[in-house]
């Protein structure tokens, strides 16, 4: 069962508390809300059942040994090359975000990298050699301000 469903206060309070630990048990959340385990249990069933939230880690990049996010900002050949574009860059195992985008660039890709060799060799080995890249820029992260992972799109 998938699709779109009302969210009422008590999934958005459900999201919430998960939102800080998705380790906390069911009995703690019902504890905490004055509901029975079983409660939660139902209406945690029906927001994973819907893919409304999916549990999974986190890494905190903060406690990687030099952290770099890099933007890349991807320029397509063609506006055919688009979707193919993105969706090779969303095979890559190093890159952790991909969107099309308007404006700057056709596609921007996130990765993080610990130096800018490492960033260098990627982009000349990996991402100049996908068919249709014309040209790419990028900007680094320099410190990591906020980044709430509770919002995201879940992909299939």
């Amino acid at each position: 069962m998938t699709g779109k469903i009302n969210l009422d206060e008590l999934d958005h309070k459900i999201i919430e508390r998960l939102g800080h630990d998705a380790r906390v048990s069911n009995r703690e959340i019902g504890r905490e809300f004055d509901l029975t385990e079983g409660t939660i249990r139902s209406r945690l069933k029906r927001l994973l059942d819907n893919k409304v939230i999916r549990v999974a880690a986190v890494t905190n990049a903060n406690r990687l040994r030099n952290p770099i996010l890099a933007y890349l900002w991807v320029e397509a050949d063609t506006a055919a090359d688009i979707e193919n574009v993105a969706e090779s860059l969303a095979r890559l195992p190093e890159i952790g975000f991909v969107a099309t985008t308007l404006g700057r660039a056709d596609v921007l890709a996130m990765t993080l990298v610990e130096n800018g060799n490492q960033l260098t060799d990627f982009l000349h080995q990996t991402i100049d050699k996908i068919p249709g890249v014309r040209r790419v820029n990028y900007s680094l992260g320099q410190n990591f301000i906020k980044h709430d992972y509770r919002w995201c799109a879940l992909i299939d």
